[in-house]
């Protein structure tokens, strides 16, 4: 960072400001030079890109200002995400927006966003899932709706740019008779387990969180509270759940009640602890390779034709409430869905009712 006075050609003097925007240099020009005095204070205490925003400058260094950069400084300066949404953030960043990074802020379009959708690939070629699709572009609205607010551009360049349709893996509802062949075939020790996710409706990562003193035995509910998340690094910590509406006290049958073991510090523990893992945390990474998958592949050998993954008994359980009659806003409280728009996209389909109704008023207008 620097004060440097310049003469022009007309042999008139002014007061150049130079300094570093995420590691590249810049600079501004004053004519008064108490202006770029303060200015360059200002730089000092509260970082150039602040001093931007405070002075209002709005001139020739925002089209220095890179898409790159400024994601980094979006990355730098935001708070209320967990370590391991900030880590993915950074790694978008860095790897998954190779055309835009070098492009000045102010330059991106509309039309450059949707090319860079039409080229995202993964290694194989193929387009990613769409969930990782729609995860980046929000990532980049978000920094760029960061970007209008900063008075650095006019509009969202991400606005109105459509995602593009993609075959999202099918959800697997099992039906009782099918989960029973299921469960015939999980080892003695992971039933509980089991039997909590598909009733509870619990996400994985909140079922293992889980302690004894989260579970009311008189009242037959459990408090559901927290979940694990991906620390910064590696491991794990335990942290809030996904969202506020997650935070819930679901109700158990009692049966699902009874079995459960309260002796450990969580309330699911693996049959052996280690050195590594003294309090025996369940992980996905292990149950999955070493108990669900052969599992279900014994399963398959007993009839059972559907291939479910863990995170299918929460679809399963919301299946099975749908086909009891159990309203929708029930449902979506069960599953801490944040809004019952989420509900309805995901399990709407299962719901007949109303499309029986539909189809026996359509029949009575066909009688002569």
């Amino acid at each position: 960072m620097s004060v440097r006075i310049r003469t022009r050609n007309d042999g008139s003097a002014y007061t150049q400001v130079r300094y570093r925007i995420a590691g590249r240099e810049t600079s501004v020009s004053f004519d008064d030079h108490a202006e770029a005095l303060q200015f360059d204070a200002l730089v000092g205490k509260v970082g150039a890109l602040k001093a931007l925003e405070i002075t209002k400058i709005v001139v020739a260094q925002d089209r220095g200002l890179t898409v790159g950069q400024w994601l980094k400084h979006h990355n730098d300066h935001l708070t209320g995400v967990t370590a391991e949404t900030l880590k993915n953030y950074r790694r978008y960043a860095a790897k998954d927006f190779p055309g835009l990074v070098d492009m000045p802020l102010t330059a991106l379009t509309p039309d450059d966003v949707r090319a860079w959708m039409q080229g995202l690939k993964n290694s194989n070629g193929a387009m990613p899932a769409g969930k990782t699709v729609a995860n980046k572009h929000g990532y980049l609205a978000g920094a760029m709706n960061a970007a209008v607010e900063r008075g650095h551009i006019k509009s969202n360049p991400c606005e109105h740019v459509r995602l593009p349709r993609t075959n999202a893996e099918e959800n697997v509802f099992l039906e009782p008779a099918e989960y029973q062949i299921l469960r015939a075939e999980i080892p003695e020790h992971w039933i509980p387990l089991v039997d909590f996710l598909v009733t509870s409706g619990a996400r994985w990562s909140e079922a293992t969180a889980l302690r004894p003193r989260d579970v009311d035995k008189a009242a037959g509910t459990v408090r559901i509270s927290r979940a694990w998340k991906k620390k910064e690094g590696g491991g794990y910590e335990l942290g809030p759940t996904k969202t506020k509406k997650s935070v819930r006290t679901v109700n158990l049958p009692p049966q699902v009640i009874a079995q459960l073991d309260y002796s450990g510090e969580f309330l699911f523990t693996n049959s052996g602890r280690g050195r590594h893992n003294p309090d025996g945390v369940v992980r996905n990474a292990s149950f999955a390779p070493n108990v669900w998958h052969p599992a279900v592949a014994r399963a398959q050998d007993k009839g059972l034709e559907k291939r479910p993954r863990i995170h299918d008994l929460r679809h399963t359980c919301a299946s099975w409430l749908i086909t009891a009659g159990r309203p929708l806003p029930a449902i979506q409280a069960q599953l801490g869905h944040e809004s019952i728009v989420t509900t309805v996209s995901v399990y709407g389909h299962l719901d007949r009712s109303s499309g029986q109704g539909n189809a026996d008023v359509l029949s009575g207008m066909l009688k002569p």
